[in-house]
């Protein structure tokens, strides 16, 4: 995957943000992370305890981010007719119609 993202798509992302990984990942990541690039490296934001909330609260407006990711705001009930029928293609299942 980083593979992909390095030769696919260089520069294009800014932060990946990981909250509360499990200790497995953390242990696969202590592995591999010294065979990802070192930009790549520096992108790579990993989310735990006070000091991932205050990240969080810094760069996203947790007003409107998702409550699994770190915000305040409660998932929208999720309709599977609306997401395979009702919303056309080129539009997110959480994006308003125009």
């Amino acid at each position: 995957t980083l593979t992909i993202l390095h030769g696919h798509y260089p520069e294009r992302m800014y932060r990946a943000y990981i909250c509360d990984p499990p200790f497995v990942f953390r242990s696969f990541w202590s592995v591999i992370k010294m065979f990802v690039d070192p930009a790549t490296l520096e992108k790579i934001a990993f989310c735990t305890g006070k000091e991932g909330k205050m990240l969080l609260e810094r760069d996203f407006d947790t007003s409107t981010t998702e409550r699994q990711a770190g915000g305040t705001r409660k998932l929208r009930e999720f309709c599977s007719r609306e997401f395979l029928f009702d919303t056309p293609f080129e539009c997110t299942f959480d994006e308003k119609q125009k």
